[in-house]
């Protein structure tokens, strides 16, 4: 592309697109003033403190990865792939594509499952993080500081509950207490969909079609699928908001989905775990957008009608990107959105 520099006629007759209400910032990008600092970083202590109180150490990866760490199997799928910001880092004649970090998880599997190789073995670990992630947004913002947790070396669904009441106490630290979950699992969503004979690229559409409300999904999938029908149709009917529905989806989907039971058992644990917590929840179909890499169970805390943690399991990702392997699950809150269901929205 020609790289010349317009003149001041040139740049005059460029099409004005926004700049009043950016002023000279890059699209999709933010401004933190000294009084939406104050408020991030009283988030970002809180939220280390309360890690830190249940054995969670900070860890920090480079913003910079290389390309090849979000295309390996099982990590993001084409259409995530699509929204990174990749460019060739040059070293002499040669370079690496690259890009800046659009998800923190895959990061942080990365840096463990180093770690692990140099052990020789898997072994348990608790981290946290606080970094942005880069995603093109064609509205809205591009750049969203996450804090989350990650853990390692511990199964379901000891590990799933742990991570479920480190979300609750830490938004309870942080101000917000009226909280409710969504819970899903990976392996119901698989099960339904393998069972309907879909292969990878339809079962990753039609999950998302699932999760934008697409009412139509079902039915499409069954004309396609026939012999997949009774799970489809248990699927997209999965909504229930107390552990005693785990039993109604058992009896429904073991005789068309046997596989079907351990992901049961996991879901009906995490339910257990937050009936005694007190937290409400809902149990849906699906609940997290990266279906790539998820493996077991996963949650969304949402308040004051917004979503404010989001994560699940990802059995299998640290060795996936070539660690070792292990099991592994975490979550994250944009800190940012936190500010803003508080009451302190920050300045844009």
């Amino acid at each position: 592309m020609p790289t010349d520099t317009l003149n001041s006629t040139e740049a005059s007759a460029m099409p004005d697109r926004g700049m009043p209400d950016r002023g000279l910032r890059s699209n999709g990008m933010r401004d933190l003033g000294p009084a939406d600092m104050a408020r991030f970083r009283q988030i970002e202590r809180t939220f280390l403190e309360a890690s830190a109180a249940a054995g969670y150490r900070e860890v920090r990866t480079p913003t910079i990865e290389p390309l090849h760490l979000y295309t390996a199997a099982g990590t993001l799928s084409p259409q995530a792939l699509d929204r990174v910001y990749s460019f060739l880092d040059w070293d002499g004649w040669s370079g690496e594509r690259v890009v800046l970090r659009p998800d923190a998880t895959v990061a942080v599997a990365r840096w463990y499952g180093e770690q692990g190789g140099q052990q020789g073995a898997a072994s348990e670990a608790r981290v946290s993080y606080v970094q942005p992630v880069y995603r093109f947004a064609a509205e809205g913002n591009r750049e969203v500081w996450q804090c989350g947790v990650e853990l390692f070396g511990v199964s379901a669904p000891t590990a799933d509950t742990e991570l479920l009441l480190l979300a609750k106490d830490t938004l309870g630290a942080i101000g917000i207490t009226d909280v409710t979950c969504d819970l899903a699992h990976a392996g119901l969503v698989r099960a339904a969909f393998a069972a309907a004979g879909l292969n990878a690229t339809e079962q990753f559409e039609a999950y998302d079609r699932m999760l934008d409300g697409d009412a139509s999904v079902t039915a499409d999938l069954v004309a396609t699928h026939p012999q997949g029908a009774a799970a489809l149709r248990v699927l997209s009917e999965v909504d229930g908001t107390s552990v005693g529905y785990v039993a109604n989806l058992r009896a429904a989907m073991l005789p068309v989905m046997p596989e079907a039971a351990g992901a049961l058992d996991e879901l009906e644990a995490a339910a257990r775990a937050l009936e005694v917590a007190g937290v409400p929840f809902r149990l849906r179909a699906g609940t997290a957008r990266s279906f790539e890499y998820y493996s077991g169970l996963t949650f969304r805390f949402s308040a004051a009608g917004r979503d404010c943690v989001s994560g699940g399991r990802y059995d299998g990702l640290a060795e996936t990107i070539g660690g070792v392997a292990a099991p592994g699950c975490g979550w994250a809150a944009d800190i940012l959105g936190l500010a803003a269901i508080l009451g302190d929205g920050v300045l844009g």
